[in-house]
């Protein structure tokens, strides 16, 4: 088992927008897709990280939170402990459950995270 760890950062018009759906439909765009298991089929370049536990995905998830952490509203960033978004995070993926985040940043920036397992 490995968890492919994605990352996308862009404008949110191209995340959530009325033209989402075309923009991120295409499997072939860097753009993180409509259906969950589609980062397996967009390009390779949106694959950050391979990992062969949940432990270092979720390390993973941590380092790439807290890089964008200072751009988040403050709600988004620690409205929820980090205990209980990492450790939920966490047994997601031990449970078998892929992971997908999305983040509005400042400056109508967008940021996806997803951890996807690929048995």
């Amino acid at each position: 088992m490995a968890f492919h760890c994605y990352s996308w950062h862009g404008d949110t018009a191209t995340a959530q927008g009325p033209k989402r759906d075309s923009l991120c439909g295409d499997l072939s765009m860097a753009t993180p897709p409509v259906m969950t298991r589609d980062w397996l089929r967009k390009p390779q370049s949106m694959l950050q990280r391979k990992t062969g536990t949940p432990e270092e995905a979720v390390n993973w998830l941590e380092e790439v939170f807290d890089q964008h952490a200072p751009k988040m509203a403050h709600s988004q960033a620690t409205g929820i402990s980090r205990q209980d978004r990492f450790g939920s995070a966490l047994a997601d993926l031990q449970g078998g459950n892929d992971l997908s985040w999305g983040f509005p940043l400042a400056g109508s920036k967008y940021l996806a995270l997803a951890v996807i397992i690929v048995h």
